[in-house]
């Protein structure tokens, strides 16, 4: 199968990430596939020796109108030429701004196109421009989604082409993380847990930041051993920076940048908190839960309902509730043994995400779409 992967750029995303790994799958079997990226920010991720890595960059110089409206045009006029060239027997792109234009730039092209959006849309973005994403999507031969509870969120003139296809979790890419990152140690389970509240994200303002920091404040007397750590990039961290300045907080919270082990800081963390307005399915609180790390997420659309059940291997509270964030955080603070048996339950509980099954069906989607 000749297939065509398309994304704005290959940063330190979760979507950035999941599509470099499904590249990298199918160029592992009987298939040629192009990894094509618009170089919107600066590449974070390796790419497979056997993925042609195509890179178009067309980037505005400016925000204004006129400039970003000759960016996607751009944009769109090297996506068909690349359709036209290339001939692909699927297309499959990541992201609304990607989808719509490779929609367009599908139309008169013979290559199956599908569509994945990694966000809830509803969430994302004002109604119209999900309404208009919709009625692109209608024109793709296919529609991927993360939950079961996004799909529902679709018009029904989609539901028949929409399929659900959670985010993978590599375990032996995981594992691997600790053993290069502590030298010391030949087994990631030997790694050392430490009095560590993690957060892993984009610092922008779907993550709600602000929300952890001012709940773990209020543990901050109680457990004073205790230090919040949230690794990521993004437009707020000035924000964040003077934020926590003005709290009084710089000696307990850090903004630790970006890290190539975000598993290895897992392994060590002693609680992972995921405090977003909204999500499509959260890769770090799985991979969290994988590291055995117990944890506390915001009940937000879409995916942390779906991945924890409340209480058992994992704790769900309201979005922007800084109150019962903090009352959860300090109680698994407090008892280390109710860490240790709810990071085993969450261990147990996301096995079923292994890359190999998830891919499987990845493959099976795309060659009953090729075969329509």
């Amino acid at each position: 199968m000749k297939i065509d992967f398309y994304i704005s750029s290959l940063s330190s995303g979760g979507a950035e990430h999941v599509m470099a790994n499904l590249a990298r799958y199918f160029a592992a079997g009987d298939n040629e596939v192009n990894l094509i990226s618009y170089e919107k920010r600066p590449q974070f991720y390796n790419i497979d020796k056997n993925v042609n890595v195509i890179k178009y960059n067309n980037k505005a110089k400016n925000r204004f109108f006129l400039s970003l409206f000759v960016e996607v045009f751009r944009d769109i006029g090297d996506t068909v030429r690349r359709l036209k060239k290339g001939k692909p027997q699927v297309a499959v792109s990541f992201l609304s701004r990607c989808n719509i234009m490779l929609i367009i730039a599908g139309i008169f092209s013979k290559s199956r196109i599908v569509v994945c959006d990694r966000n809830y849309l509803l969430k994302e973005y004002p109604g119209y421009i999900f309404t208009i994403s919709c009625f692109f999507y209608r024109f793709a031969d296919a529609v991927i989604v993360q939950t079961h509870e996004v799909k529902k969120t679709y018009p029904k003139y989609l539901q028949n082409k929409i399929f659900v296809l959670e985010n993978p979790l590599d375990f032996k890419e995981l594992e691997l993380q600790c053993i290069k990152e502590d030298t010391k140690n030949s087994d990631e389970n030997d790694i050392k847990r430490e009095n560590t509240v993690l957060s892993v994200g984009r610092l922008e303002k779907q993550k709600d930041f602000k929300t952890l920091i001012n709940a773990f404040k209020k543990t901050a007397a109680k457990f004073p051993d205790w230090k919040l750590k949230i690794f990521g990039q993004g437009c707020m961290k000035k924000e964040l920076e003077a934020y926590i300045k003005n709290i009084g907080m710089c000696d307990r919270i850090k903004l630790c940048g970006v890290t190539h082990t975000p598993f290895f800081e897992m392994k060590k963390a002693g609680i992972f908190v995921l405090s977003s307005f909204y999500e499509g399915f959260p890769n770090v609180l799985c991979e969290a839960m994988y590291a055995k790390t117990p944890c506390v997420s915001t009940r937000c659309k879409c995916g942390p309902s779906d991945i924890i059940k409340d209480a058992v291997n994992g704790y769900l509270v309201d979005i922007g509730d800084e109150v019962k964030m903090a009352e959860k955080m300090e109680f698994l603070m407090g008892n280390g043994e109710e860490r240790k048996t709810m990071g085993e339950r969450a261990f147990e509980s996301v096995k079923y995400l292994d890359i190999n099954r998830v891919f499987l069906r990845w493959d099976k989607v795309l060659h009953k779409i090729v075969d329509l």
